[in-house]
């Protein structure tokens, strides 16, 4: 090149696609070269294709926590695709921690986001914590109260996608008043304005059901499928111990409720796009190798469909089924297990019901240092690197 001569700049839209290529970690540090490299990263057009990408399905993501010392762990990795290998081994990486202790509860992710409260009721009911924090990002941001002398009975995150927005559903209760006297309030997120709660009317009392007890209290049953959110609670006028699903959709913002199969229980899952329940089988307080699946069919009469599996026994001989955790559920309808404690080799299994069949056994590593603590695992969990303060 002859002295004088300028290169010739580099058209935007291919900065754009060559910074696409890096991963997450290399991005944060970048943000940090010059104020054009962090306005770059943070513009509109980097920030919504990286979501774009992350979200697709050849690229999702396991999210996995774990608790150690009351601070929870975030860790990621490439969520394997379904091969005729028996077994496979993936690495999981560091992402930050968080002071959420065994009194926390954590939602499900939502288009990268995890939501979460610090400290059930019984312990501080004034000075209970909701939060949404990023594990891509490493923000951790804690929200406004929703009523003085109220506590956060549960909480769930969800997305609009008509509005296109993230929002939050909050059940409070009045301290210390007889009968339960629950309000219902929304916060919603990405209006570039001041985090506000609005209450919201139902027109079904009800009551937040826990559907069985966990190492952090009573899980309370939540999942969001195409803008609409099932969960399971107690219903004030047909009070009979039964929880039932509550429908609550984010965009109309009402409630409904959609009535459960005669001994359906379980855990509300998404199976091929439909609400669905799994359900294990006990014999003499203890898990048998059964599982029942219930999905929805339609939801106006209702009709549900009831499957059973009994898992193959040369699996169960190796894996006591009393120490693993359903995870979900693939796209293509393979059901996640793992165990409730990371060991030497902690491990996802993939468990095809339509063929009765263990497709595969994956082997997490890069946690060896948490053994013995309590792990979730997420499935399909996407990387957003909006921040926090533009959400």
């Amino acid at each position: 090149m002859n002295e004088g001569e300028k290169f010739e700049q580099i058209p935007f839209d291919l900065v754009i696609e060559i910074l696409l290529k890096l991963p997450t970690k290399s991005i944060a540090r970048f943000r940090c070269v010059s104020k054009l490299w962090d306005s770059t990263f943070r513009s509109q057009i980097f920030t919504e294709s990286f979501f774009t990408i992350s979200s697709s399905t050849s690229h999702p993501k396991l999210l996995i926590t774990c608790l150690l010392d009351d601070k929870t762990f975030f860790f990621s990795s490439p969520q394997p695709q379904i091969s005729s290998c028996a077994s496979t081994t993936i690495t999981a990486s560091f992402h930050m921690s968080f002071p959420i202790d065994c009194l926390s509860y954590i939602c499900r992710p939502v288009r990268g986001l995890v939501y979460g409260n610090i400290g059930w009721y019984f312990r501080a009911p004034e000075g209970r914590v909701h939060f949404i924090c990023n594990p891509s990002t490493g923000q951790f941001l804690n929200l406004p109260k929703v009523k003085k002398g109220w506590h956060i009975v549960k909480s769930y995150l969800g997305y609009d996608p008509i509005d296109k927005q993230l929002k939050v559903l909050c059940m409070t209760e009045l301290y210390g008043c007889t009968p339960f006297l629950v309000e219902h309030h929304v916060l919603t997120l990405g209006t570039g304005k001041c985090f506000s709660w609005r209450m919201i009317e139902c027109d079904i009392p009800h009551f937040a059901a826990g559907v069985g007890p966990s190492d952090r209290g009573n899980v309370y049953d939540g999942i969001c499928i195409n803008g609409v959110l099932y969960y399971l609670a107690l219903i004030h006028a047909t009070y009979d111990g039964v929880p039932q699903i509550i429908c609550y959709n984010f965009t109309s913002e009402k409630f409904s409720n959609i009535k459960k199969a005669q001994g359906m229980e379980g855990k509300l899952i998404e199976y091929k796009g439909k609400l669905a329940m799994l359900q294990p089988v006990f014999y003499s307080d203890q898990y048998s190798s059964m599982i029942k699946l219930w999905v929805l069919e339609d939801a106006e009469k209702p009709q549900w469909s009831r499957y059973t599996y009994v898992l193959p026994s040369p699996w169960m001989s190796n894996i006591a089924w009393n120490k693993l955790r359903f995870v979900g559920v693939t796209t293509t309808g393979e059901i996640v297990f793992s165990p409730l404690y990371i060991t030497d080799s902690f491990f996802i299994v993939y468990y095809n019901p339509e063929r009765n069949t263990i497709i595969t056994r994956i082997r997490i590593q890069g946690m060896e240092a948490y053994k013995n603590c309590k792990a979730y695992v997420f499935l399909d969990h996407v990387e957003d690197l909006k921040l926090m303060a533009s959400i």
